[in-house]
């Protein structure tokens, strides 16, 4: 494959055969082709510090180091300050910044409005995001070409048992492994399915050859935590999915304090083992140290183990975590992503009035990307608020696409909300169908995810399609309301309201009479209130 010439000095590394950034499927090439297609435009073409400034985060992006671009670096190597450079007293590159997106904006909207690709500069980040329109090839695959390529390299990691004495403990099974689906979820070139699939399998008696069929993966992890005051035994093995093949095993034994060691060694073993089972380079970037306070970074585990139970208890205990958490480390900033989820989900689910919670959301995940602007978390909450809520559209989808820029086992939601709550309700279902195609690969078993894979059916006026994906989803999880109302939804818009309003009703009963699914069974008048 053809690989994109950024740069013209001699000395700047060639750019990778591929590049999944903002938008999946994008590839260096024609990434090269649009920047240089804006550097020779009238726009950017007597701009030389501009050009440079576009050129050069451009290609730190693509190249993989976006996550390193800082006002430091881009002021030595773009505007040539010396090492004594201090950008708190010379704002040169906060300033060329918002030049830059402008520039970028009016280019768009003039020479540039019918490009295919489109290279965006987020606020808060000087990482690029790259987003394919919807006339481009790339934004319509079909659902055959979703998904990496033949051969991908897979792994799910299941949850860990809790083998603790204490059955509270189970927040930190269950916190290990999501830490673990994250570090290795920043590998490039490997496939690991997001949590809410594997955890389908928790407490179940499972075959992993049957998981590696539902899942399409190589490998699994699967393992146990014990805790017992100060002490923590982790036990973990990486089996091959076709034959059940033990590859590698290991026990860790060792203080509560060594947790973080221990995440860096288990990691680094399976980074390697899998570097030997698929005679493939395959490295394990630096891993995240969350928060030097061990007590906050327990409140977190037990803020991300109330909130993934998405009820309105749940939700509401999650913030009680996540702020003892943040009292304790005000500068963690995975808390207040956890906070923006939370109050977030709160009125997605019809719990709270908008008003009284989307402020908060707003805040906490400003606050978080102020602190980390890499939370991916972040992006996505404070992209649900910026379109659902505040309809600044333009900047929701920026958060969305920097949020799909990081290499993180939230890119399964990502795909998700950026597809059901920003392509679809401006209308561009093409691109709707793709992200949430996507998700459901990297989610597969995911109610949420194969739930709004119906909807988008559903705005794409797909009705048969979307009664048959729902029916086949009830046989599965029959006690998943979510999927009685989007059938419920299907059936009226087929016009067969009787069977919506049976739909409805299961689907309220199911819910816990949620005020929305009420809502709609108020306007159909079966509402007995």
């Amino acid at each position: 494959m053809e690989k994109a010439n950024l740069t013209r000095s001699s000395s700047s590394p060639p750019l990778s055969a591929s590049y999944g950034g903002g938008s999946a499927g994008l590839d260096s090439a024609a990434i090269g082709r649009e920047l240089e297609k804006i550097l020779a435009s009238e726009a950017f073409a007597r701009a030389d510090r501009m050009s440079r400034f576009l050129r050069f985060v451009v290609h730190e992006t693509v190249t993989g180091r976006g996550a390193q671009l800082k006002e430091y670096l881009i002021g030595i190597k773009v505007f040539d300050r010396g090492k004594s450079y201090d950008p708190r007293t010379d704002p040169v590159v906060r300033g060329e910044a918002r030049r830059l997106r402008a520039k970028l904006m009016e280019y768009y909207e003039n020479e540039g409005r019918d490009d295919l690709i489109r290279i965006h500069l987020p606020k808060g980040s000087y990482a690029v995001v790259f987003q394919a329109t919807s006339e481009s090839p790339i934004a319509a695959q079909p659902a055959a070409s979703v998904g990496p390529s033949t051969g991908a390299k897979s792994i799910a990691v299941l949850p860990f048992l809790n083998l603790s004495p204490r059955l509270e403990n189970e927040y930190f099974s269950d916190g290990l492994t999501e830490e673990i689906i994250h570090a290795l979820g920043k590998v490039d070139g490997m496939s690991v399915v997001a949590r809410t699939s594997v955890f389908q399998y928790k407490g179940k008696a499972y075959d992993i050859r049957q998981i590696g069929e539902q899942l399409r993966v190589q490998t699994v992890l699967e393992g146990s935590v014990r805790t017992s005051g100060e002490r923590l035994r982790v036990t973990a093995q990486l089996v091959s999915a076709s034959d059940g093949y033990r590859l590698w095993s290991e026990t860790y034994d060792r203080s509560m304090d060594d947790l973080f060691a221990i995440q860096d060694e288990l990691s680094g073993a399976i980074v390697n083992t899998l570097r030997q089972y698929w005679s493939v380079p395959v490295e394990l970037p630096p891993v995240r140290r969350p928060s030097s306070n061990l007590e906050a970074y327990h409140l977190f585990l037990k803020g991300r183990f109330f909130l993934e139970k998405r009820t309105e208890e749940g939700l509401r205990r999650g913030i009680e975590f996540f702020e003892e958490a943040i009292q304790l480390d005000p500068a963690y900033a995975d808390p207040y992503a956890g906070l923006a989820e939370c109050f977030s989900l709160l009125t997605h689910k019809g719990l709270e009035m908008p008003r009284n919670v989307m402020p908060k959301a707003k805040s906490a995940a400003l606050k978080a990307l102020a602190l980390d602007p890499q939370v991916p978390e972040a992006h996505i909450a404070l992209g649900f608020v910026r379109s659902t809520y505040d309809w600044e559209w333009e900047e929701a989808e920026q958060h969305y696409l920097q949020a799909l820029q990081t290499n993180s086992h939230s890119k399964a939601e990502a795909h998700h909300w950026y597809a059901s709550d920003f392509l679809t309700p401006v209308g561009r279902l093409d691109e709707a169908l793709y992200h949430i195609q996507l998700s459901h690969f990297l989610d597969p078993l995911s109610h949420l995810t194969n739930s709004s894979l119906g909807f988008v059916r559903i705005a794409r006026r797909e009705y048969d399609a979307a009664v048959d994906h729902f029916r086949k989803w009830i046989e599965i999880k029959p006690d998943y309301y979510h999927f009685h109302t989007f059938l419920g939804r299907s059936y009226a818009l087929q016009g067969n309201l009787d069977s919506a309003l049976r739909c409805f009703e299961r689907g309220s009963e199911l819910s816990g009479q949620l005020p929305y699914v009420r809502g709609i069974l108020a306007l159909l008048g079966a509402d007995g209130t």
